[in-house]
């Protein structure tokens, strides 16, 4: 499905969800994904972001530990834009300092190979981990050093 960009035409929740599970290959139909999808907002310790059309979902786990998946409908260079925003709203009001997503396909890598070309904070970073038999790609992203950024936990 098309991206729309978000400085154009702000979509609906919906239609975020739509567009990224289409674009992403999700092997679940709409009317198995989006109850899925409501019932995580749902879930303890779950905050969700949304910057233009992209929706984060973030769970919060010990010692500043977390998940995040990343719903984009937006065009490249928003999305690009938006996961900066992000990394920096987890690390300072959410007080996290690693996040973890998984995915299939390289888009998100390049996207944070990207924002590590200059990164929004000091000591930002990420490791990248290929999974042989899945398929799947799984980032550790450092969001920065508390001490550099001024700030402790």
């Amino acid at each position: 499905m098309e991206l729309v960009d978000s400085k154009q035409k702000k979509l609906n929740s919906f239609e975020i969800f739509s567009i990224s599970l289409a674009n992403t290959g999700s092997k679940y139909p709409p009317e198995v994904a989006m109850p899925a999808i409501l019932e995580e907002f749902k879930q303890p310790n779950t905050e969700f972001v949304r910057l233009g059309n992209t929706i984060y979902i973030l769970h919060k786990g010990k010692d500043g530990k977390g998940f995040f998946k990343a719903y984009n409908a937006d065009v490249p260079r928003n999305f690009l834009d938006n996961s900066r925003k992000f990394c920096v709203i987890a690390f300072r009001k959410f007080k996290m300092d690693y996040l973890v997503t998984e995915f299939q396909g390289q888009g998100i890598e390049r996207l944070f190979y990207a924002i590590s070309k200059n990164p929004p904070m000091p000591g930002m970073g990420y490791k990248v981990f290929k999974g042989q038999k899945t398929g799947t790609t799984r980032i550790v992203l450092k969001l920065g050093d508390r001490k550099k950024n001024g700030r402790s936990r």
